[in-house]
């Protein structure tokens, strides 16, 4: 009967764990912009809003500028993280009859998981009390922590008999088995890591956003809904980049951080429309960037202020009448994972073939960070917590990367009313 639970124990454990690695897998693709309808749709079955899609817009759904990967999301780790309970979990099923191996596996499982049951709840807390949403996937994996957790405890339970002697157990063996398999354990994690990326990032489609390919005529029209019901707007675009037709009906603003990797899908979102939409569509470019050294929303100062760096090369871009080059080799540097700074910027600028003299001058002056602050004071009325945030004919789309499908018959919806 006992190794009969045991087994139970290990192909729970297995089962959850794969379900923990395909929820993070699709945070993942969330987070990078190419999730798909069935992602999309499970991220709303509590809410018509997209819990998810506001999560991976936050602030804190990644970490920015990783050395060698740039942005990343909060989700890979739960990618790898999950990858290496399915792999304990197996252990403990193939070493059956091998109880000083079960029991380090279970004793590891139980401290990592653990320390991960707390960090969900801090996870949970600053989705619920500070960006304001549930998540439906990312609470999906904290039930999957608490389900192995529950698991990896009866599994060990079945091998010790009594609390005190799990508990010895678990002192003795989680150490130990860290240590004796130490380096399978980094192989496992950098295979989990690559895979999470790859399978994420690598396969982006500027055409394809994190909110999925809205291909369902009903989901449209209500998207279109939501967005006739948002209430009218002010927005001062006095001397605010933008790119197109000025008489153009149609005006789309846009509040972005040069160093956001959902900005640069939504720049390369509107660039489409602009071309599509020739004559009928303009964009205003508006900065919000995600540091407290010209921000003064955001808490957080970065050591090397490179949002705000980018925010001001684009402004002194723009009064040299060069906004468009060098508003596109930004984020083609944040493609590329490059941490804008002020050698990065200098040749940008050059490249742009920008009056360097000026440039240099304008962008250490106190007008380039009075518009950044007016822009931030404005942000602050609308509310904008997270960037992109996007707006058409003064209402707000729902905050993050734009549909481009959505988008497009967002706009063809409004030219028949024009």
């Amino acid at each position: 009967m006992a190794n009969q639970n045991q087994s139970k124990n290990s192909f729970l454990g297995i089962l959850l764990s794969l379900l923990g690695v395909i929820l993070s897998f699709f945070l993942i693709r969330e987070y990078y912009g190419t999730a798909g309808d069935f992602i999309s749709s499970l991220c709303t079955v509590t809410s018509v809003e997209n819990g998810c899609d506001k999560v991976a817009k936050s602030d804190y759904s990644g970490i920015r500028n990783f050395p060698f990967f740039g942005d990343i999301p909060v989700a890979l780790f739960g990618f790898v993280f999950y990858g290496l309970m399915l792999i304990l979990s197996f252990f403990t099923y193939k070493y059956e009859g091998e109880v000083e191996r079960k029991k380090s596996y279970f004793s590891l499982m139980l401290v990592l998981l653990t320390l991960a049951l707390v960090i969900d709840l801090i996870l949970l807390f600053i989705s619920v009390f500070v960006i304001g949403t549930i998540c439906p996937l990312c609470a999906g994996t904290y039930a999957i922590t608490i389900g192995l957790l529950y698991v990896s405890w009866s599994g060990l339970k079945s091998i010790e008999e009594t609390q005190e002697s799990m508990m010895e157990t678990i002192k003795k063996y989680s150490g130990k088995s860290f240590s004796t398999d130490l380096l399978n354990y980094l192989i496992i994690i950098v295979f989990f890591l690559a895979c999470g990326i790859g399978g994420g990032r690598y396969s982006t489609n500027p055409g394809s956003t994190n909110m999925g390919s809205m291909n369902d005529g009903t989901l449209i029209q209500r998207k279109i809904k939501t967005y006739e019901s948002a209430p009218t707007v002010t927005l001062d675009l006095n001397g605010v980049a933008f790119s197109g037709d000025p008489k153009a009906p149609i005006t789309i603003v846009k509040y972005a951080d040069f160093n956001c990797g959902h900005c640069m899908h939504a720049s390369h979102i509107l660039k489409e429309i602009l071309a599509e939409y020739s004559g009928m569509v303009k964009v205003y470019y508006k900065n919000f960037p995600l540091d407290g050294n010209c921000n003064r929303l955001v808490t957080r100062k970065t050591p090397d202020a490179s949002s705000c760096l980018a925010a001001s090369a684009a402004i002194c871009a723009d009064k040299q009448k060069q906004f468009r080059p060098v508003y596109e080799l930004l984020y083609e540097d944040n493609e590329k994972g490059v941490r804008h700074s002020p050698t990065s910027i200098l040749e940008i600028a050059k490249k742009s073939r920008l009056n360097t003299a000026e440039f240099n001058t304008c962008m250490s002056s106190s007008e380039v960070l009075a518009q950044i602050g007016r822009e931030v004071d404005e942000a602050e009325v609308l509310n904008i917590q997270s960037t992109p945030s996007v707006y058409v004919n003064n209402r707000a789309l729902e905050p993050g990367t734009p549909d481009i499908i959505f988008l497009r018959a967002l706009i063809d919806h409004i030219t028949k009313k024009l």
